[in-house]
């Protein structure tokens, strides 16, 4: 018995306690009207989307009850002027002797539908206008009785994004439908399109059957940008919301696809700079809340609002197509992302390797000091090698054999004229005119070569200037003129090919020399070795940039293995039995000291090619400014 009578005092203690409550919750008031005229299909997802927002807003936050009279005028199915007029004496004859305090619009049709021929007949009750995207009027011209907020249509925004992440694209395809509020739509996107295409072309896909359409998209070229656009009604008739349509045509479609609306993204397209008509049915909710605020107290409308477009795409998307992100714009919303396995086990894991790396710090400790030991004998090993390579490169590389190697030719040269010089004299009677030429040839050779000794000394000195203006046609010709003899005593064609009027370079005219007759040379060698045709080009070209001259050797000979591929201008290295390996190297040192390349490749009917590039003298002085400036 006391037990329930502790019962019975609870219960009438909580009835008491809800009684205020309960008072104050019953609103007795008049409840507001609200006249809800939808210009869209309101089972459409956008227009889904708006009102559950809507309604959800004035539920949570109006004070007084509120009544939605809902009226579909179904213009997408019946666009015909003639009906309108039947539509608006239905609902002035169903709503005779009402009283509504706001009439609210879904869609541009809806608002003009009441701003031109409803108003009349409800004067004075203010107008809240949403989801109104299609351009069929100029809203900074409505009444004073008129407030809302719509869209920009943002095609050109969305096309941009696109390109950012497609930049290889070479074809735009607009997808639209045949009502004509699609050929609304489609116009403006055309308008905001076309002056952003550029180079790639503009294809409209718009009286298609909905079966052909899906057909078609399945051969669209990879490099292509589909932006889809409103699409209510097929060639046929067929009608369809447009958010029905998005799942199917990019499942099958064989490029990405762009859309304008934010509830198409998650249904296949990559994104776009999209219209929120959630967002938007939460804002024009609480406009409706503040116009009928204001009429209850007479204050003035809100002013109209313009939404502003999202700029989105879809993870699940860009990993589809492979697109990359790092492509995309600044501000661009990142949706369905999945996150990582470092995102979602990051604790578990940071507390792992800290596990981990503690019992790790002991062994490594051990182990650090037993590999410093070993490390520092190899250093001194190491060192003590290159130290001995080195000074055996620094002292026989650049003195002995280069000297050994280019003062063979004008050694040999000097000795062939004076052998010369002397049987002519020994003739009877003495040929004393050609044996002056010969001499005077002894004369040339031997001042050749103190101008090699002073040329390999200027090498070796990295301070001395290349500054003279070199022809490399008549380096080449100069070539020819040595080798010529060495090349038909070995059974070797040689050929010269110069390319005329080519620019000089700057540089120095004997050490351009020495490159191009150490190529020629090697060249012939290897000719001579070709059981067939032996043959050496020598030539030149101007290259395609137009700031570098060309100069290139090919033989016919058995070419360039692998490895001397890679190591043909390295110190010391030799494919010959009795070469000490410089010539090449010599050659990389002079074409490097005039800002020059120099390359080795094997033929594509066998033998070798050497190609030497040098800069032309107007680029070379260009590029000596440009280093005075920035010194």
């Amino acid at each position: 018995m006391k037990a329930r009578a502790i019962r019975c005092a609870a219960w009438l203690l909580t009835a008491l306690l809800a009684l205020p409550s309960l008072a104050w919750s019953q609103d007795t008031s008049q409840p507001k009207r609200v006249l809800m005229l939808y210009g869209h299909d309101p089972r459409a997802p956008g227009v889904l989307a708006f009102t559950n927002a809507l309604r959800a807003v004035v539920q949570a936050e109006s004070r007084t009850r509120i009544v939605f009279y809902d009226e579909i005028l179904d213009f997408e199915r019946f666009p015909q002027n003639a009906r309108r007029q039947e539509l608006l004496d239905y609902i002035v004859e169903k709503y005779r002797g009402f009283r509504f305090d706001v009439i609210l619009t879904d869609g541009t049709r809806a608002l003009q539908f009441a701003t031109e021929r409803l108003t009349a007949h409800f004067p004075g009750t203010p107008i809240v206008y949403g989801l109104a995207f299609e351009p069929l009027l100029d809203f900074s011209a409505l009444p004073a009785n008129v407030t809302g907020r719509h869209h920009l249509l943002p095609y050109g925004g969305t096309l941009q994004l696109a390109r950012a992440l497609q930049p290889d694209a070479d074809r735009v395809v607009i997808i639209a439908g045949s009502s004509p509020n699609d050929s609304v739509m489609l116009a403006t996107a055309m308008q905001q399109v076309t002056p952003l295409v550029g180079g790639m072309q503009a294809v409209v896909w718009q009286d298609w059957t909905y079966a052909s359409l899906l057909q078609r998209v399945r051969t669209l070229p990879p490099r292509t940008i589909v932006i889809l656009s409103a699409f209510t009604r097929d060639r046929t008739g067929q009608e369809f919301n447009a958010g029905d349509l998005i799942s199917s045509i990019t499942r099958w479609g064989s490029a990405p696809a762009y859309g304008i609306v934010r509830n198409w993204v998650g249904d296949g397209i990559v994104g776009g700079v999209t219209m929120d008509f959630g967002d938007d049915g939460v804002r024009t909710g609480r406009l409706l809340l503040q116009v009928l605020d204001s009429a209850s107290g007479s204050r003035p409308l809100p002013p109209r609002e313009v939404a502003r477009p999202a700029q989105l795409v879809d993870w699940r998307a860009l990993e589809r197509w492979k697109l990359s992100r790092t492509r995309l714009p600044p501000g661009t919303e990142v949706l369905f992302r999945t996150p990582t396995a470092w995102e979602r086990f990051r604790v578990p894991i940071l507390a792992i390797a800290v596990l981990v790396a503690a019992q790790s710090v002991l062994i490594a400790l051990l182990v650090l000091e037993r590999r410093k030991r070993m490390r520092a004998l190899r250093m001194v090993e190491e060192s003590r090698d290159q130290l001995a390579h080195i000074g055996r490169v620094a002292t026989l590389g650049e003195l002995t054999a280069a000297l050994s190697h280019e003062l063979r030719q004008p050694l040999a040269a000097i000795r062939a004229n004076a052998e010369a010089g002397g049987m002519l004299l020994d003739r009877n009677p003495s040929d004393v005119r050609e044996a002056r030429e010969a001499f005077r040839d002894i004369a040339s050779d031997d001042v050749r070569a103190v101008e090699v000794l002073n040329r390999i000394r200027a090498l070796v000195r990295s301070d001395d200037r290349i500054a003279a203006s070199v022809d490399v046609n008549e380096v080449c010709e100069r070539v020819s003129q040595l080798v010529m003899y060495d090349a038909v005593q070995r059974g070797v064609q040689f050929r010269l090919s110069p390319e005329p009027d080519l620019p000089t370079v700057i540089g120095d005219s004997v050490q351009l020399q020495q490159v191009v007759l150490n190529l020629v040379l090697n060249a012939v060698e290897a000719a001579q070795a070709s059981p067939r045709i032996r043959e050496v080009v020598l030539g030149t070209s101007a290259a395609r940039s137009g700031e570098e001259v060309e100069v290139f050797v090919r033989d016919t000979g058995p070419g360039l293995s692998t490895e001397a591929k890679l190591r043909a201008f390295e110190p010391f290295y030799s494919t010959k039995q009795h070469g000490l390996g410089m010539g090449l190297a010599i050659v990389r040192t002079i074409v490097e000291r005039h800002r020059g390349q120099v390359h080795a490749e094997n033929g594509n009917g066998g033998g070798a090619n050497f190609r030497v590039r040098l800069p032309i003298e107007a680029a070379d002085s260009l590029r000596e400014r440009a280093r005075a400036r920035e010194g």
